[in-house]
């Protein structure tokens, strides 16, 4: 999925007239920083948003993300199977596991219990075989719709912003 830029038109002729005293080569530099940076706040803002929706740690979403800079911008890979139910908010209580992925959206996982680290539950009437409880994906979490549109909006401020400066960073002043 494609975060695209848009820049003003007024903004757009102001940075043309101030690329064109800048070498090709410290153009692209002062692009590929700017793409990176905002992509950085793109991640941020994405975490900040799943956060506010799923009951999932910042650290379990970004130990699942890469930032890197490539020929033409910035390259951002989310990786990752399905997690754990332990990584969302979950306990056991009397009547088995208690799960909650989203926010004030809680059930009981039927035939469900707790066991050496692990939430179980049967997959039939009898006591086996037993399966491990999971929750979506931090990949599945990027791909919704608010997540989406919060990252965009974030990473097209900040890369117009960071432009600005890198191009005068590489002015003198």
């Amino acid at each position: 999925m494609a975060i695209e830029i848009e820049i003003p038109e007024q903004e757009y002729r102001q940075l043309i007239k101030m690329l064109q005293l800048l070498s090709p080569q410290e153009i692209y530099k002062a692009t590929r920083a700017s793409a990176k940076r905002a992509m950085m706040a793109a991640r941020t803002e994405g975490s900040r948003k799943i956060r506010q929706i799923y009951t999932i740690k910042a650290r379990d979403i970004n130990s699942r993300i890469t930032v890197k800079s490539v020929d033409n911008g910035a390259e951002m890979r989310i990786k990752g199977s399905m997690e754990g139910i332990e990584k969302y908010r979950s306990s056991i209580n009397g009547y088995g596991v208690f799960a909650m992925i989203k926010k004030g959206h809680g059930i009981r996982v039927p035939r469900s219990f707790y066991i050496s680290d692990s939430y179980l539950m049967r997959t039939g009437p009898s006591r086996y075989p037993v399966k491990g409880i999971y929750g979506p994906s931090v990949p599945q979490l990027f791909g919704n719709l608010e997540v989406v549109e919060a990252m965009q909006t974030r990473g097209q401020e900040m890369f117009a912003r960071r432009l600005e400066h890198e191009i005068m960073r590489r002015l003198g002043g």
